[in-house]
């Protein structure tokens, strides 16, 4: 076995680590926000709460505000990212998107409580509405990026504007139905929600004479 072999089980684990702190900041800094208000939580706050320095606080977001936002340039996980870039896992290109975006999901719980934070903060916070309206932008840009590298053209931005807004569509869609019906799984509510949205694209039947009639 190569000394590379070796060594990559240990990055994987890095990159997972790296994630989750990510996630653990984002979630935190969230949770003080809604306790204490935006103005009132500090980037020191946020940092002790995850139990790391606030030197390590910025080597994952450049201010309070992103942190809140979240991790939007980054969709899905590592190694759900490099299936996609390798045309999988099913080959079939909304499905695909599908398992990517849910491999970033979570637990279910964590799904609906991020929706539930972020619903409350954007009522009482104008700047955290804005800055997830701009951070649209940052979010198409890693969505384009990834199906350039799977496809290996430079794609029209259009199209890459309209995957990101479809599979974001989509996957807020697949968790409000979670609060409809808590026994369906979000990733189960994703593919059901790209299979009805491929229906709107495929061929349908010429009514028959009786159907014209009535």
């Amino acid at each position: 076995m190569s000394l590379f072999e070796h060594e990559a089980p240990a990055a994987g684990l890095r990159e997972q680590k790296k994630q989750q702190t990510r996630l653990d900041l984002c979630r935190a800094a969230r949770r003080l926000v809604l306790e204490r208000g935006f103005d009132a939580t500090t980037v020191e706050d946020v940092a002790k709460a995850v139990g790391v320095s606030p030197r390590t606080f910025f080597n994952y977001y450049e201010t309070k505000l992103d942190a809140v936002v979240g991790p939007v340039g980054e969709v899905g996980t590592p190694d759900a990212r490099t299936r996609f870039v390798a045309g999988g896992p099913t080959g079939v290109l909304i499905e695909d998107l599908a398992e990517l975006y849910a491999a970033g999901f979570g637990t279910d719980s964590e799904v609906l409580e991020d929706i539930s934070q972020i619903s409350e903060i954007v009522r009482s916070e104008p700047r955290v509405l804005a800055r997830f309206m701009a951070s649209g932008v940052q979010h198409e840009s890693a969505v384009a990026e990834l199906l350039s590298a799977r496809t290996g053209d430079d794609l029209a931005p259009e199209f890459a504007s309209l995957a990101a807004s479809l599979m974001s569509m989509l996957s807020m869609r697949a968790a409000m139905a979670l609060g409809r019906d808590p026994d369906r799984s979000l990733i189960a509510a994703l593919h059901d929600n790209c299979a009805m949205a491929a229906r709107l694209f495929a061929p349908t039947a010429a009514p028959t004479d009786d159907r014209r009639r009535g």
